[in-house]
């Protein structure tokens, strides 16, 4: 896990949003409130002064990397080994989220107000066509993956992903669709949730269905 914290992509990732940070401060004035939060309706519901919403972003994205390092760091070698494909997906899409987040921030403290939902959607949906593109080749393991309790039979696990790895692509393709063409941000944010929770709940109760057969 600490190769994909430390991969070329996640760096670079990393350089882009210290970049934009600094651009933020640079280009938005003091004085500007900036949106840190946006309600059911796809609008912003809470905002913070520039310096401190401009930090939010990197210091969560860091928490986040942090956390990650310590699971490459303290956890078991064989776990580590059998997820290590959705560890190398998961650490630069979150960090690409991170950045995709950042972004929108600025861009609304520029006057650009309606991109920021419409920029969510879009990164939530590209990593889940990517992850749903890896699920089905991770081993059982404790880390990555849909975890469910009676997930114990290889077979059970292996269908459990296969099915869900294929949900979240069509959920992340939806999402794009939805990002790319759905004006109003209300309606994107229902797709966000739809995306997000159908692919979870079809999963899991597929998952039970067959693991209670076996």
């Amino acid at each position: 896990m600490n190769r994909a914290i430390l991969s070329r992509i996640n760096l670079g990732l990393w350089v882009a949003l210290v970049a934009v940070t600094l651009g933020g401060y640079l280009l938005i004035p003091s004085e500007t409130w900036l949106p840190v939060h946006w309600g059911p309706s796809g609008e912003p519901d809470a905002f913070w002064p520039r310096d401190m919403a401009l930090l939010m972003p990197p210091l969560i994205g860091l928490a986040v990397t942090l956390v990650f390092w310590a699971v490459g760091r303290f956890a078991p070698p064989a776990q580590l080994e059998a997820s290590r494909h959705a560890w190398r997906t998961v650490v630069p899409a979150l960090s690409g989220l991170f950045l995709t987040i950042q972004t929108g921030v600025v861009l609304v403290g520029l006057g650009y107000p309606d991109l920021m939902v419409r920029m969510i959607c879009f990164a939530i949906g590209v990593m889940l066509v990517v992850l749903g593109n890896i699920m089905p080749k991770m081993q059982p393991n404790g880390l990555a993956g849909i975890r469910l309790p009676w997930l114990g039979d290889a077979l059970v696990w292996q269908k459990t992903q296969r099915l869900g790895g294929l949900l979240f692509m069509v959920g992340g393709l939806v999402l794009l669709a939805c990002a790319a063409f759905l004006g109003e941000p209300m309606y994107m944010f229902a797709a966000l949730l739809i995306a997000l929770l159908l692919p979870l709940v079809g999963t899991a109760f597929y998952s039970y269905r067959i693991a209670h057969r076996r």
